[in-house]
């Protein structure tokens, strides 16, 4: 976890340059799609993380707690990216969205290890969606914001498939087979929701519904290997580190 706490300061301190001053000007077909699509993701990513900072303060673990505060902090300043986006596209954000609240609920409903299992949700499937963003649109600010997410989310994926690891490297080879057909069915139902309601923006980027569908399961693949291979050592934190240059 020591080695997770400084990855973060590292990423605090050293973030992508986006050029504000160049003003936004997003492509005419994406405009609107995009300002439907940011106001669900930014909601998702504007909450304090009351939850999951008292589940991992209960760990004991002052180092792993102050990651976690360095994590939402993150997430945080995503919700403030997405809403200055907003903001130059003269849209309002939202009070309130019903996957958001789902999400939310669930959350709260267990312990540490489930919420996280829960978060990593939206996370994994963060990774393909705001890669499209990035790849669908000419803007440089758009390009830039979507692009420190992307990176920021690959560290946030692999802290947590570094915390689930270890929590769950003692399981049965068939009690790690059950928890992962477990959660790849609430991830595949996961992706159907996000497709949906986001349908209008990936078809603006040009992104096809099955390459969206595909490209999330890799994203669960390589993820689920992480925490549930036995065999699987990873350095997470050097590797999230080198991917961020």
């Amino acid at each position: 976890m020591q080695q997770w706490l400084k990855y973060f300061e590292q990423n605090r301190d050293h973030r992508l340059p986006v050029p504000w001053e160049r003003g936004l000007k997003v492509e005419a077909h994406l405009r609107e799609p995009l300002i439907r699509s940011l106001q669900k993701f930014q909601i998702g990513e504007s909450g304090d993380g009351r939850n999951l900072r008292r589940h991992a303060a209960e760990t004991g673990d002052a180092v792993y707690a102050r990651t976690i505060e360095l994590f939402v902090k993150e997430e945080n300043e995503h919700a403030r990216l997405m809403a200055e986006i907003l903001q130059r596209l003269d849209a309002p954000l939202l009070t309130g969205d019903w996957t958001d609240n789902c999400f939310k609920l669930m959350r709260h409903l267990f312990g540490l290890r489930e919420e996280l299992f829960v978060l990593l949700l939206p996370e994994m499937i963060a990774k393909r969606y705001f890669r499209a963003l990035r790849d669908g649109t000419g803007d440089p600010i758009l390009r830039a914001v979507c692009e420190q997410i992307v990176r920021d989310e690959e560290g946030h994926v692999a802290f947590h498939v570094e915390y689930l690891r270890r929590v769950f490297e003692h399981l049965s080879f068939s009690q790690r087979i059950a928890i992962q057909v477990a959660w790849r069915i609430a991830f595949r139902a996961t992706c159907l929701v996000v497709m949906f309601d986001h349908r209008d923006v990936l078809r603006a980027c040009g992104v096809k519904p099955g390459d969206f569908w595909h490209g999330c399961g890799r994203v669960f693949d390589e993820t689920a290997a992480g925490i549930f291979s036995p065999a699987n050592v990873l350095a997470p934190a050097r590797l999230a580190m080198e991917a961020n240059g």
